[in-house]
């Protein structure tokens, strides 16, 4: 478990493995995102196909060396100036190593590459304690909560935040 870090958007032919480690994602951690693994498998290859061309989503793997250990997305809103992040997944051993200020360093810099994008929100199960940690790191700022059912049926607070990018270089 060593090398270089990247973190870059899937390319049109890597769709593939976009898919492959989204539904792992789905698979080891579902209590921690909005979509389920059963409507994601569902999918036809094509949804997956045009889903890492889309020009408004930025969907990057995240690589130790060439090996895909994880995945994080980015996409405009249609709120005016608003893009919010989504589905970001780090194989568990990978965790707890610094990867993530990489991923949201890449989503960043993709939403300072868009001049309609003024801010970034995201949000995450109350409990996801990780997620919040990682969000204020990288200077987003609690704006509220509210109740949500999970899809594994469980009721927590859904927690937002708000980056505005002008109040970062």
């Amino acid at each position: 478990m060593s090398g270089t870090i990247t973190v870059r958007r899937f390319r049109a032919d890597e769709w593939q493995a976009f898919k492959n480690i989204r539904l792992k994602a789905l698979e080891t951690d579902p209590h921690v995102f909005g979509a389920s693994l059963e409507d994601s498998r569902a999918y036809p290859d094509k949804k997956w196909q045009e889903d890492v061309m889309l020009e408004h989503v930025g969907i990057f793997g995240v690589f130790a060396e060439k090996e895909l250990i994880g995945m994080t997305g980015i996409a405009k809103l249609e709120e005016e100036g608003a893009a919010v992040l989504w589905g970001s997944w780090l194989e568990p051993v990978w965790r707890g190593k610094g990867v993530s200020e990489k991923m949201y360093a890449a989503r960043l810099d993709w939403a300072h590459e868009r001049a309609d994008i003024t801010h970034i929100v995201v949000s995450h199960r109350e409990s996801n304690v990780e997620s919040r940690r990682a969000n204020q790191k990288a200077g987003f700022k609690y704006t509220y909560s509210k109740p949500r059912t999970w899809h594994d049926g469980m009721t927590e607070d859904e927690m937002f935040y708000r980056l505005d990018l002008g109040s970062i270089s």
